[in-house]
C-alpha cells in the first residue's frame, strides 16, 4: 500500500479528498522494507497511487531487482505525462494497460470534475500502441446524470480514435450514487436505460473495440444498498435467505417501497 485517500475532487467517489490534502503518502523505502525476498511480483494498491510524486524511482528499483510489478487506479493523465509508468509495466511482463475515463464524454467528465481529456486518452492509446501492450483497457460509467445517446455516440467516435493506435477494451459500470459524496441522492438511471446504452455502444463499435459491462441489473441492487438504510440491510438478509437472486432481491426492496 503506496498511499491512503486522494488529493482529487471526482464527485462521484467516496475517496474524493478530504481533509490533510487527501493524501498520506508511504516512504518509497518503508514500502520496499515489506516486500519479501522471495516475493515474484509486487502490486502497489492505492485509491491515488498513480500520484505518488515517488512512484517512477520505486517502479524502477523493482523492476531492476528482476520482479513484476502491478500497480492499481493508473490515472491516464499521469501516465500521458509520465511514459515511463507504461514503460516500467511493460517491461515487468505486464500485456494490459488500464486507465479510466469514468465518463462517455468530455462535458460530463467535466461534470464529475474528472479531470482526464481526450488528449490524455489519446496519449494513453499510442503509447499502448507503441509499447505494444496487448491492450489498452478504459474503464468507464454509464448512466451518470445529464447523459444523453449524444453522450454515447461521442464516446463511440472517440473510442474508434483510440482505437486506431492500440487495441481498446471499455470496462463498463453503471453509474451508482454513494452516500456522502456531492452526487449522493442522485437517481439510479434505470436498469433499461442503461441496458440501451449498452447495446447502442455495442453496436456502434462492433469489431472496432471490446466492451465489457457489468450487471445493469446488479448494479441497480448495489445502488438501492449504496442510499439504504436499516430496512434495505433487513432486505438484504431476507433476499440471501431466500437464495441470493436478482428476483430474490427485487421482492425483498420492492416490499419496502409498498410498506
Amino acid at each position: 500500500e503506496g498511499e491512503r485517500g486522494c488529493h482529487r475532487q471526482c464527485s462521484f467517489c467516496v475517496m474524493r479528498r478530504s481533509t490533510n490534502g487527501g493524501m498520506r503518502l508511504v516512504t518509497p523505502e518503508h514500502i520496499l522494507s515489506f516486500v519479501p525476498e522471495h516475493a515474484q511480483k509486487v502490486g502497489l494498491v492505492g485509491a491515488a497511487i498513480s500520484d505518488h510524486p515517488k512512484l517512477v524511482p520505486l517502479l524502477e528499483t523493482l523492476v531492476h531487482s528482476g520482479r513484476g510489478i502491478g500497480v492499481s487506479s493508473l490515472r491516464a493523465d499521469r501516465v500521458s505525462r509520465k511514459p515511463m509508468i507504461a514503460e516500467l509495466l511493460r517491461t515487468s511482463g505486464a500485456r494490459t494497460l488500464t486507465v479510466a475515463s469514468d465518463a462517455a464524454s468530455a462535458a460530463l467528465r467535466r461534470e464529475i470534475s474528472k479531470g482526464t481529456t481526450e488528449k490524455h486518452l489519446l496519449r494513453c492509446a499510442e503509447i499502448a500502441g507503441q509499447l505494444r501492450f496487448d491492450t489498452l483497457k478504459v474503464y468507464m460509467m454509464l448512466g451518470l446524470p445529464n447523459e444523453s445517446d449524444a453522450d454515447v455516440d461521442e464516446l463511440i467516435a472517440f473510442t474508434k480514435e483510440m482505437a486506431s493506435m492500440s487495441r481498446i477494451s471499455l470496462g463498463i459500470s453503471p453509474f451508482v450514487a454513494k452516500r456522502n459524496t456531492p452526487l449522493d441522492k442522485t437517481p439510479f438511471a434505470g436498469i433499461k436505460t442503461v441496458e440501451q446504452r449498452i447495446k447502442r455502444l455495442n453496436k456502434g463499435l462492433r469489431g472496432r473495440a471490446q466492451i465489457r459491462p457489468t450487471s445493469a441489473r446488479w448494479a441497480w441492487v448495489e445502488y438501492v444498498l449504496a442510499q439504504g438504510d436499516e430496512a434495505e440491510g433487513i432486505a438484504l438478509m431476507e433476499a440471501v435467505h431466500r437464495g441470493g437472486r436478482f428476483s430474490d432481491y427485487k421482492r425483498a426492496f420492492s416490499a419496502i417501497q409498498a410498506a
